[in-house]
């Protein structure tokens, strides 16, 4: 099992719209939510779970980004892994600081 999880930056996670998010993904799958405050900052992610991370990626990623608008949006304020049941099973596939190094997500992870 693999788990993409969409993370929202803590200066962000407040004030985040959590229902546009929700409606922007309900085709996809319904995420597991995770929010709590800690330290006085309030954290915020979305997690998909699948056997199947390259295929629920691409989908998530199309339906995400591929609005210009909420692409804009999101893609400042949030960093995206895929964390697999091995512990070198971890990917950084997205995050809002560009100067990040990205993992590309292998195709062929079942």
């Amino acid at each position: 099992m693999f788990c993409i999880s969409f993370h929202i930056a803590p200066e962000h996670s407040r004030h985040f719209d959590q229902q546009a998010f929700l409606e922007k993904v309900s085709s996809i799958r319904s995420p597991e939510i995770d929010a709590f405050e800690d330290k006085k900052q309030f954290h915020l992610s979305f997690h998909f779970f699948s056997e199947f991370p390259s295929e629920l990626w691409s989908s998530l990623e199309a339906t995400i980004f591929d609005d210009s608008d909420y692409s804009h949006q999101l893609s400042t304020i949030c960093v995206i892994t895929c964390e697999g049941e091995k512990e070198e099973d971890y990917w950084l596939i997205y995050h809002y600081d560009k100067n990040q190094p990205l993992d590309k997500l292998p195709q062929n992870l079942k």
